[in-house]
């Protein structure tokens, strides 16, 4: 269900649904958010540690990408 953000400010009862609602920008028409309610709280978790763990493979991907350490030195000096 697509509800604009003056809308949900209007019928904030719109959150007791059951329903996963688009939150989007009437200006625009750009989706802004999306609110899940808290039945699906648990699937949500899930989807969350998958995309955390995704996110964590990709900066360890770039890290063995790096062939040449000695940048990674001048890092390290700087007290990153």
């Amino acid at each position: 269900m697509k509800i604009s953000v003056s809308e949900l400010q209007k019928r904030p009862s719109l959150l007791k649904s059951e329903k996963i609602l688009e939150v989007v920008d009437k200006r625009s028409d750009e989706e802004v958010g999306i609110f899940v309610p808290k039945k699906y709280r648990g699937l949500f978790e899930r989807v969350k540690i998958e995309l955390e763990k995704s996110r964590k493979k990709q900066v360890l991907q770039k890290i063995k990408e790096v062939e040449d350490m000695s940048d990674w030195e001048e890092v390290v000096g700087d007290g990153l």
